[in-house]
């Protein structure tokens, strides 16, 4: 679920509120000053068809389009192929349809030609944080702030990489800074407010949660309401959760993303049937989501469908190998089946991958 937060909120335009923020980058929306970018550059000679190709793939990013975006850069790439910022706006376009290796080469592309861009090593750890390579992530994060101080999204991603490796009161110390950076943005506090959860400190957390809500007070899009309900489900609030997710249902019906969290708050509140509708319907429209099967195999484990539970994970696996909480219920299911061996297998792969998948789980009474 956090990946989730930060998946919508970089994408969406995720700040309450649209703002130049005074030299910052912000930490879920696209603004950013021309210092976080690295050194000017000298025009190319063919400057305006570059700027236009540029220019037209924008909107396209905004909207979701990246193949679209993709096929502009790369016309603007043939004209100027030694822009460094035009490897880094492909490279993100690429992680977003999870083409990671080609959008690690494209940052590492971007580095090479222009070594001085917070944000290229920003994007760069994005994508290792996408190959749950948190070690080279975090060295990224760390030169991208050393680059650029005021990078409140590096601190929030720097942040979740300590999360995800059980350093909960770094974490916290990135997401202090970040918010102190760019209060405004609703994913910051909802992710302190869930490592705040695994501490333990459920009221700071249930504070975070809060705070996440107001900067929601009018979600005007389906991302919005999909933010929001997490942080409504961090406060176990899950009448409003799931109408957060039936508004942004009703503003996109084929939203599977908002498909798959329906059919999880139905999980966890015991609705079992609607909750594999949900499941399946998004399946249907996205049927290699891992992050769907692993919801599809959770509700399996919690209805006690062993077998199918095993087989979902088992299926989510085969698309994302590194899927910890994959991993760790597949290890509850085998162990309620008494598949001893196999169960610690993969209770030890999961840990491997990611040390606080234990403390995640048991939020959602995986144990």
């Amino acid at each position: 679920m956090a990946y989730l937060i930060i998946l919508i909120g970089i994408d969406g335009g995720a700040c309450a509120q649209d703002q130049n923020l005074q030299g910052i980058v912000s930490a879920c929306s696209s603004n950013a000053p021309p210092a976080a970018s690295g050194k000017p550059q000298d025009p190319p000679p063919r400057s305006r068809e570059v700027m236009a190709f540029y220019r037209a793939a924008t909107p396209f990013m905004h909207a979701g389009a990246y193949e679209k975006a993709i096929e502009r850069l790369n016309q603007a790439i043939e004209i100027d192929p030694d822009s460094a910022r035009l490897y880094s706006s492909r490279g993100h376009a690429l992680l977003r349809i999870r083409q990671v290796d080609k959008a690690l080469e494209d940052f590492n592309h971007s580095i090479a030609i222009d070594p001085t861009s917070s944000l290229a090593f920003l994007g760069r750890a994005e994508v290792y944080l996408k190959m749950f390579d948190r070690d080279r992530a975090i060295e990224d994060l760390n030169q991208s702030l050393k680059l650029f101080p005021g990078n409140a999204r590096a601190y929030l991603a720097r942040g979740m990489a300590y999360a995800d490796r059980r350093e909960y009161d770094r974490a916290i110390q990135d997401l202090d800074q970040s918010a102190k950076l760019d209060n405004r943005c609703p994913n910051t506090y909802s992710v302190r407010g869930q490592i705040f959860d695994l501490k333990g400190d459920h009221d700071r957390a249930d504070n975070d949660y809060d705070r996440a809500i107001q900067l929601d007070p009018n979600p005007g899009n389906a991302t919005a309401f999909l933010r929001r309900a997490r942080s409504y489900e961090g406060k176990r609030d899950y009448n409003r959760a799931m109408n957060d997710l039936e508004q942004a249902l009703k503003l996109e019906p084929r939203n599977a993303f908002a498909l798959n969290c329906r059919c999880f708050f139905r999980a966890l509140s015991g609705v079992f049937d609607g909750a594999l509708t949900d499941c399946n319907e998004a399946l249907r429209i996205r049927p290699d989501e891992a992050s769907f099967l692993d919801s599809r195999g959770y509700v399996h484990l919690r209805k006690g469908a062993l077998d199918s539970s095993i087989e979902d994970y088992s299926a989510a696996l085969r698309i994302d190998d590194k899927k910890a909480i994959s991993l760790y219920g597949r290890a509850i299911a085998r162990r309620h089946k008494g598949d001893i061996a196999g169960s610690e297998a993969d209770m030890s792969a999961a840990v491997a991958v990611r040390p606080n998948v234990v403390d995640e789980a048991a939020l959602y009474g995986i144990r």
